[in-house]
Protein backbone atom coordinates (compact mmCIF):
# COMPACT_ATOMS: atom_id res chain seq x y z
CA UNK A 1 0.00 0.00 0.00
CA UNK A 2 1.34 3.40 -0.97
CA UNK A 3 0.10 4.98 2.28
CA UNK A 4 1.78 2.43 4.50
CA UNK A 5 5.31 1.44 5.45
CA UNK A 6 7.20 -0.36 8.18
CA UNK A 7 7.42 2.23 11.00
CA UNK A 8 10.91 3.64 11.36
CA UNK A 9 11.04 3.20 15.12
CA UNK A 10 10.44 -0.58 14.96
CA UNK A 11 13.94 -2.04 14.93
CA UNK A 12 14.64 -4.88 12.48
CA UNK A 13 17.26 -7.59 12.84
CA UNK A 14 19.06 -5.76 10.03
CA UNK A 15 19.50 -2.77 12.33
CA UNK A 16 20.51 -4.95 15.27
CA UNK A 17 23.31 -6.55 13.25
CA UNK A 18 24.30 -3.33 11.47
CA UNK A 19 24.74 -1.56 14.82
CA UNK A 20 26.95 -4.45 15.93
CA UNK A 21 29.33 -3.86 13.01
CA UNK A 22 27.96 -6.30 10.43
CA UNK A 23 27.69 -5.46 6.76
CA UNK A 24 24.05 -6.03 5.81
CA UNK A 25 22.22 -6.71 2.55
CA UNK A 26 18.76 -7.81 1.45
CA UNK A 27 17.60 -9.15 -1.92
CA UNK A 28 14.28 -10.43 -3.26
CA UNK A 29 10.99 -9.26 -1.73
CA UNK A 30 10.25 -6.20 0.38
CA UNK A 31 6.45 -5.71 0.58
CA UNK A 32 6.75 -3.24 3.44
CA UNK A 33 5.99 -0.01 1.63
CA UNK A 34 5.95 1.69 -1.76
CA UNK A 35 9.41 2.69 -3.06
CA UNK A 36 8.18 5.70 -5.00
CA UNK A 37 6.52 7.13 -1.89
CA UNK A 38 9.25 6.00 0.53
CA UNK A 39 12.56 5.91 -1.38
CA UNK A 40 14.56 5.64 1.87
CA UNK A 41 13.62 1.99 2.17
CA UNK A 42 15.27 -0.32 3.12
CA UNK A 43 18.42 1.58 4.13
CA UNK A 44 16.53 3.22 6.99
CA UNK A 45 15.71 -0.24 8.32
CA UNK A 46 19.28 -1.47 8.65
CA UNK A 47 20.15 -2.87 5.23
CA UNK A 48 23.15 -1.09 3.78
CA UNK A 49 22.71 -2.74 0.37
CA UNK A 50 19.56 -3.90 -1.36
CA UNK A 51 18.32 -5.49 -4.58
CA UNK A 52 14.55 -5.77 -4.44
CA UNK A 53 11.64 -6.50 -6.74
CA UNK A 54 9.44 -3.44 -7.18
CA UNK A 55 5.96 -4.60 -6.27
CA UNK A 56 4.36 -1.49 -7.80
CA UNK A 57 5.72 1.29 -10.02
CA UNK A 58 3.66 4.03 -11.68
CA UNK A 59 0.53 2.17 -10.63
CA UNK A 60 1.54 -1.05 -12.39
CA UNK A 61 2.64 -4.41 -10.98
CA UNK A 62 5.62 -5.80 -12.91
CA UNK A 63 6.69 -9.42 -12.83
CA UNK A 64 9.01 -10.63 -10.08
CA UNK A 65 10.35 -13.34 -12.39
CA UNK A 66 11.06 -12.68 -16.08
CA UNK A 67 11.95 -9.06 -16.81
CA UNK A 68 11.69 -7.90 -13.18
CA UNK A 69 11.62 -4.25 -12.19
CA UNK A 70 14.20 -3.82 -9.43
CA UNK A 71 15.41 -1.21 -6.96
CA UNK A 72 19.15 -1.83 -6.58
CA UNK A 73 20.87 0.37 -4.02
CA UNK A 74 18.45 3.18 -4.72
CA UNK A 75 18.42 2.88 -8.52
CA UNK A 76 15.32 1.71 -10.39
CA UNK A 77 15.79 -0.58 -13.41
CA UNK A 78 13.20 -2.27 -15.63
CA UNK A 79 15.12 -5.34 -16.74
CA UNK A 80 14.50 -7.09 -20.09
CA UNK A 81 12.63 -10.40 -20.32
CA UNK A 82 15.81 -12.47 -20.56
CA UNK A 83 16.69 -11.55 -16.97
CA UNK A 84 15.26 -14.08 -14.50
CA UNK A 85 14.69 -12.34 -11.18
CA UNK A 86 15.70 -15.15 -8.77
CA UNK A 87 19.06 -15.48 -10.54
CA UNK A 88 19.63 -11.74 -10.37
CA UNK A 89 18.75 -11.48 -6.66
CA UNK A 90 20.94 -14.44 -5.67
CA UNK A 91 23.88 -13.22 -7.76
CA UNK A 92 23.61 -9.86 -5.99
CA UNK A 93 23.94 -11.54 -2.59
CA UNK A 94 26.78 -13.76 -3.78
CA UNK A 95 28.66 -10.66 -4.91
CA UNK A 96 27.91 -9.05 -1.54
CA UNK A 97 29.34 -12.08 0.29
CA UNK A 98 32.47 -12.09 -1.87
CA UNK A 99 33.10 -8.40 -1.20
CA UNK A 100 32.58 -8.78 2.55
CA UNK A 101 34.15 -12.18 3.16
CA UNK A 102 36.81 -10.78 5.50
CA UNK A 103 34.34 -9.37 8.03
CA UNK A 104 30.98 -10.26 9.57
CA UNK A 105 27.97 -9.94 7.29
CA UNK A 106 24.23 -10.55 7.29
CA UNK A 107 22.75 -11.57 3.93
CA UNK A 108 18.94 -11.74 3.99
CA UNK A 109 17.21 -13.41 1.03
CA UNK A 110 13.38 -13.22 1.21
CA UNK A 111 12.92 -15.23 -2.00
CA UNK A 112 10.34 -14.66 -4.68
CA UNK A 113 10.46 -18.37 -5.46
CA UNK A 114 8.19 -20.22 -5.07
CA UNK A 115 5.55 -17.52 -4.66
CA UNK A 116 2.79 -17.26 -7.27
CA UNK A 117 2.19 -16.80 -10.08
CA UNK A 118 3.22 -20.30 -11.14
CA UNK A 119 5.85 -19.99 -13.87
CA UNK A 120 8.31 -22.19 -15.74
CA UNK A 121 11.91 -21.41 -14.68
CA UNK A 122 14.64 -21.32 -17.35
CA UNK A 123 16.48 -24.53 -16.31
CA UNK A 124 16.21 -27.91 -14.57
CA UNK A 125 12.83 -28.94 -16.02
CA UNK A 126 13.92 -32.45 -17.00
CA UNK A 127 15.56 -32.99 -13.63
CA UNK A 128 12.45 -31.79 -11.80
CA UNK A 129 10.15 -34.01 -13.87
CA UNK A 130 12.33 -37.04 -13.15
CA UNK A 131 11.11 -36.85 -9.55
CA UNK A 132 7.38 -36.47 -10.27
CA UNK A 133 4.76 -39.20 -9.76
CA UNK A 134 2.85 -39.95 -12.96
CA UNK A 135 -0.42 -38.49 -11.69
CA UNK A 136 0.95 -35.12 -10.55
CA UNK A 137 -1.31 -32.21 -11.47
CA UNK A 138 -0.47 -29.33 -13.83
CA UNK A 139 -0.10 -26.74 -11.08
CA UNK A 140 1.94 -29.10 -8.95
CA UNK A 141 4.30 -29.81 -11.86
CA UNK A 142 5.04 -26.08 -12.20
CA UNK A 143 5.45 -25.69 -8.44
CA UNK A 144 7.78 -28.68 -8.38
CA UNK A 145 9.91 -27.10 -11.10
CA UNK A 146 10.00 -23.83 -9.18
CA UNK A 147 10.99 -25.66 -6.00
CA UNK A 148 13.76 -27.48 -7.85
CA UNK A 149 15.07 -24.15 -9.13
CA UNK A 150 14.89 -22.68 -5.63
CA UNK A 151 16.90 -25.63 -4.33
CA UNK A 152 19.53 -25.02 -6.99
CA UNK A 153 19.85 -21.37 -5.94
CA UNK A 154 20.25 -22.36 -2.30
CA UNK A 155 22.91 -24.87 -3.34
CA UNK A 156 24.71 -22.21 -5.37
CA UNK A 157 24.89 -19.95 -2.33
CA UNK A 158 26.08 -22.75 -0.03
CA UNK A 159 28.75 -23.64 -2.59
CA UNK A 160 29.91 -20.03 -2.56
CA UNK A 161 30.24 -20.05 1.23
CA UNK A 162 32.37 -23.18 0.98
CA UNK A 163 34.48 -21.67 -1.81
CA UNK A 164 35.10 -18.59 0.36
CA UNK A 165 36.05 -20.79 3.32
CA UNK A 166 33.10 -19.49 5.34
CA UNK A 167 30.81 -22.52 5.54
CA UNK A 168 32.04 -23.44 9.05
CA UNK A 169 31.71 -19.85 10.27
CA UNK A 170 28.27 -18.99 8.90
CA UNK A 171 24.81 -19.73 10.29
CA UNK A 172 22.39 -20.42 7.44
CA UNK A 173 18.63 -20.42 8.08
CA UNK A 174 15.98 -21.59 5.59
CA UNK A 175 12.32 -21.12 6.44
CA UNK A 176 8.94 -19.95 5.10
CA UNK A 177 6.28 -17.49 6.20
CA UNK A 178 3.08 -19.47 5.55
CA UNK A 179 1.74 -22.69 4.13
CA UNK A 180 1.38 -23.57 0.47
CA UNK A 181 -1.32 -21.86 -1.62
CA UNK A 182 -4.75 -23.44 -1.83
CA UNK A 183 -4.32 -24.08 -5.57
CA UNK A 184 -1.69 -26.74 -4.82
CA UNK A 185 -1.86 -30.22 -3.33
CA UNK A 186 1.34 -31.51 -1.75
CA UNK A 187 2.32 -35.15 -1.34
CA UNK A 188 3.36 -36.24 2.14
CA UNK A 189 3.81 -39.92 1.56
CA UNK A 190 0.34 -41.28 0.86
CA UNK A 191 -1.33 -38.09 2.14
CA UNK A 192 -2.52 -35.57 -0.44
CA UNK A 193 -2.54 -32.23 1.39
CA UNK A 194 -4.24 -29.15 0.00
CA UNK A 195 -2.33 -25.94 0.71
CA UNK A 196 -3.53 -23.86 3.64
CA UNK A 197 -2.14 -20.38 2.97
CA UNK A 198 -4.27 -17.68 4.64
CA UNK A 199 -6.05 -20.27 6.77
CA UNK A 200 -5.59 -20.87 10.48
CA UNK A 201 -5.02 -24.61 10.42
CA UNK A 202 -1.80 -26.64 10.50
CA UNK A 203 -1.41 -26.51 6.71
CA UNK A 204 -1.49 -22.72 6.84
CA UNK A 205 0.63 -22.00 9.89
CA UNK A 206 3.21 -24.81 10.13
CA UNK A 207 6.31 -24.28 7.98
CA UNK A 208 9.80 -25.79 7.62
CA UNK A 209 12.65 -24.28 9.62
CA UNK A 210 16.18 -25.46 8.87
CA UNK A 211 19.28 -24.12 10.61
CA UNK A 212 22.75 -25.11 9.36
CA UNK A 213 26.08 -24.28 10.97
CA UNK A 214 28.75 -26.85 10.26
CA UNK A 215 30.54 -28.02 13.38
CA UNK A 216 28.23 -26.01 15.68
CA UNK A 217 24.65 -27.23 15.13
CA UNK A 218 24.34 -31.01 15.59
CA UNK A 219 22.33 -32.69 12.83
CA UNK A 220 18.87 -34.05 13.59
CA UNK A 221 15.29 -32.94 14.17
CA UNK A 222 14.13 -30.76 17.06
CA UNK A 223 10.56 -30.78 18.35
CA UNK A 224 10.21 -27.58 20.46
CA UNK A 225 8.12 -24.65 19.22
CA UNK A 226 9.87 -21.95 17.22
CA UNK A 227 8.15 -18.92 15.68
CA UNK A 228 9.50 -16.35 13.24
CA UNK A 229 9.41 -13.66 15.92
CA UNK A 230 12.00 -15.75 17.80
CA UNK A 231 14.53 -15.35 14.98
CA UNK A 232 15.88 -11.94 16.05
CA UNK A 233 16.67 -12.78 19.71
CA UNK A 234 17.96 -16.23 18.78
CA UNK A 235 20.43 -15.23 16.08
CA UNK A 236 21.48 -12.15 18.06
CA UNK A 237 22.28 -14.41 21.01
CA UNK A 238 24.33 -16.73 18.81
CA UNK A 239 26.26 -13.71 17.52
CA UNK A 240 26.72 -12.35 21.08
CA UNK A 241 24.74 -9.21 20.26
CA UNK A 242 22.66 -7.87 23.19
CA UNK A 243 19.01 -6.96 22.54
CA UNK A 244 18.37 -3.72 24.42
CA UNK A 245 14.84 -2.92 23.26
CA UNK A 246 11.51 -4.56 24.07
CA UNK A 247 10.62 -7.52 21.83
CA UNK A 248 8.03 -10.29 21.78
CA UNK A 249 10.32 -13.07 20.59
CA UNK A 250 12.22 -15.54 22.76
CA UNK A 251 15.87 -16.57 22.60
CA UNK A 252 15.75 -20.24 21.64
CA UNK A 253 19.39 -20.66 20.64
CA UNK A 254 19.68 -23.75 22.85
CA UNK A 255 17.32 -25.53 20.42
CA UNK A 256 19.79 -24.91 17.60
CA UNK A 257 22.69 -26.25 19.64
CA UNK A 258 20.66 -29.17 21.04
CA UNK A 259 21.21 -28.03 24.63
CA UNK A 260 18.86 -27.60 27.56
CA UNK A 261 17.14 -24.25 28.12
CA UNK A 262 13.81 -22.49 28.50
CA UNK A 263 11.52 -23.50 25.63
CA UNK A 264 8.49 -21.71 24.26
CA UNK A 265 5.36 -23.10 25.94
CA UNK A 266 2.71 -21.54 23.69
CA UNK A 267 2.47 -19.59 20.53
CA UNK A 268 -0.27 -17.31 19.27
CA UNK A 269 -1.55 -16.67 15.79
CA UNK A 270 -3.70 -13.87 14.42
CA UNK A 271 -4.83 -12.89 10.96
CA UNK A 272 -6.22 -9.61 9.59
CA UNK A 273 -9.87 -9.19 10.45
CA UNK A 274 -9.73 -10.74 13.90
CA UNK A 275 -9.02 -14.47 13.64
CA UNK A 276 -7.05 -15.83 16.60
CA UNK A 277 -5.81 -19.04 18.14
CA UNK A 278 -3.39 -20.16 20.83
CA UNK A 279 -1.45 -23.40 20.68
CA UNK A 280 0.48 -25.43 23.24
CA UNK A 281 2.27 -28.71 22.67
CA UNK A 282 -0.96 -30.70 22.49
CA UNK A 283 -3.98 -28.45 21.95
CA UNK A 284 -5.00 -25.56 19.70
CA UNK A 285 -7.82 -23.28 20.90
CA UNK A 286 -9.56 -20.86 18.53
CA UNK A 287 -11.29 -17.66 19.60
CA UNK A 288 -14.70 -19.14 18.69
CA UNK A 289 -14.20 -21.94 21.21
CA UNK A 290 -13.10 -24.77 18.94
CA UNK A 291 -10.46 -26.98 20.57
CA UNK A 292 -8.25 -29.34 18.60
CA UNK A 293 -6.03 -32.15 19.81
CA UNK A 294 -2.99 -31.78 17.56
CA UNK A 295 -1.81 -35.34 17.18
CA UNK A 296 1.67 -35.74 15.73
CA UNK A 297 1.61 -39.51 15.36
CA UNK A 298 1.22 -39.30 11.57
CA UNK A 299 0.85 -36.58 8.93
CA UNK A 300 -2.74 -37.71 8.38
CA UNK A 301 -3.73 -37.21 12.02
CA UNK A 302 -1.84 -33.91 12.20
CA UNK A 303 -3.49 -32.28 9.22
CA UNK A 304 -6.97 -33.87 9.20
CA UNK A 305 -8.37 -32.85 12.57
CA UNK A 306 -11.90 -32.23 13.82
CA UNK A 307 -12.90 -30.04 16.78
CA UNK A 308 -13.21 -31.89 20.07
CA UNK A 309 -16.40 -32.23 22.10
CA UNK A 310 -16.72 -28.94 24.09
CA UNK A 311 -17.02 -30.97 27.30
CA UNK A 312 -13.62 -32.59 26.91
CA UNK A 313 -10.37 -31.35 28.51
CA UNK A 314 -11.91 -28.51 30.56
CA UNK A 315 -8.66 -27.74 32.44
CA UNK A 316 -6.60 -27.38 29.28
CA UNK A 317 -9.34 -25.35 27.62
CA UNK A 318 -9.54 -23.00 30.61
CA UNK A 319 -5.77 -22.49 30.76
CA UNK A 320 -5.47 -21.80 27.02
CA UNK A 321 -8.47 -19.46 27.15
CA UNK A 322 -6.71 -17.30 29.74
CA UNK A 323 -3.67 -16.96 27.48
CA UNK A 324 -5.84 -16.28 24.43
CA UNK A 325 -7.85 -13.59 26.24
CA UNK A 326 -4.66 -11.79 27.23
CA UNK A 327 -3.38 -11.93 23.67
CA UNK A 328 -6.64 -10.70 22.15
CA UNK A 329 -6.65 -7.69 24.50
CA UNK A 330 -3.52 -6.33 22.84
CA UNK A 331 -4.46 -3.25 20.83
CA UNK A 332 -2.49 -0.78 18.77
CA UNK A 333 -1.26 1.97 21.05
CA UNK A 334 1.15 3.65 18.63
CA UNK A 335 -0.95 5.73 16.20
CA UNK A 336 2.02 7.13 14.27
CA UNK A 337 1.37 4.54 11.55
CA UNK A 338 -1.63 2.83 10.01
CA UNK A 339 -2.39 -0.87 9.75
CA UNK A 340 -3.62 -1.84 6.30
CA UNK A 341 -5.48 -5.18 6.49
CA UNK A 342 -5.27 -7.79 3.74
CA UNK A 343 -9.03 -7.77 3.16
CA UNK A 344 -12.05 -5.80 4.27
CA UNK A 345 -12.78 -8.28 7.05
CA UNK A 346 -11.80 -11.68 8.31
CA UNK A 347 -15.01 -13.56 7.50
CA UNK A 348 -13.60 -15.33 4.46
CA UNK A 349 -10.66 -16.56 6.53
CA UNK A 350 -12.89 -17.77 9.34
CA UNK A 351 -14.97 -19.76 6.90
CA UNK A 352 -11.93 -21.35 5.30
CA UNK A 353 -9.73 -21.93 8.30
CA UNK A 354 -10.66 -25.60 8.83
CA UNK A 355 -11.71 -26.76 5.42
CA UNK A 356 -11.14 -30.42 4.58
CA UNK A 357 -7.94 -31.04 2.64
Amino acid sequence: EKTNRLPLHLKTFGQVFQEAGYKTAIAGKWHLGDFQTHPDQPNSHGFEEHCLWVQYWDGKRPSRYYGPHIIENGHYTAHPEEVFGPDYYSDFLIDFMERNQDGPFLAYFPMNLIHGPLIVPPKYKAFAESKYPDDLGKNERKAGHMTTYMDAIVGKMLDKLKELGLDENTLVIFTGDNGTGGNLTSRLGDLHLRGGKRTMNEAGTRVPFIARWLGKIPPGTRNPFFTLMDVMPTIASIADIPITHEIDGQNLAHNFLDKSGKDREQFFMAFEGGVYFVRDHRFRLHEDGRLYDVSVSTNKTRYNMNPLDPKLHPESRHELQKHLNTYMEIHQTDTSYSIVPFGTNGDNFKNAQDQKK
